[in-house]
């Protein structure tokens, strides 16, 4: 249980350095629809950087003036499918794409220097009807939301995930 103690407070740690808590100056700014530049984590004993879904990983963000959002994240260079659709597809070929992409919708909240996401629908069956915490941080068109500690690839370990969008519209 100690060990767990001190995991916790290194990822905390690591969460801090990455900007956890760093607030957007106006949430208005947040609506609009905004393109990934970067995913990366932190891994929380070697505070070593990398990239679960690749260098080049995809993918969009929308906030709208009416409180929904919608995230849809992909790694770079996923495989089609060999029998060319989804539900001909053999098992592994179907769980190698789930696992290489993420896709969320629902309502969200704007409270003091966090986003709240409501999660309505989700690949991920388990944050339907769950919030996650996303918090925010406005430099001109960029917006750099960091995670609390939450499992990321490879292995499900604890990581502080920080994702960087530029605003295209």
């Amino acid at each position: 249980m100690k060990a767990a103690g001190v995991l916790l407070r290194s990822v905390l740690a690591l969460w801090a350095i990455a900007g956890g808590g760093a607030a957007a100056a106006d949430p208005s700014a947040l609506v609009g629809v905004w393109k990934l530049v970067e995913y990366s984590t932190a891994d929380p004993d070697s505070g070593e950087r990398f990239h679960p879904f690749g260098r080049n990983a995809s993918g969009y963000l929308m906030y709208t003036p009416g409180g929904r959002m919608s995230a849809l994240l992909q790694a770079e260079n996923r495989k089609r499918f060999s029998a060319g659709n989804r539900i001909s597809a053999p098992a592994e070929e179907r769980a190698e794409a789930f696992s290489t992409s993420t896709a969320y919708m629902g309502r969200y909240s704007y409270e003091g220097e966090r986003v709240i996401h409501h999660v309505e629908l989700s690949t991920n069956p388990d944050w339907v009807g769950a919030d996650q915490l996303r918090y925010p941080k406005l430099e001109g068109k960029r917006l750099t939301i960091t995670t609390p500690p939450l499992p990321t690839r490879p292995d499900g370990k604890l990581r502080v995930s920080t994702l960087v969008w530029e605003k295209v519209e």
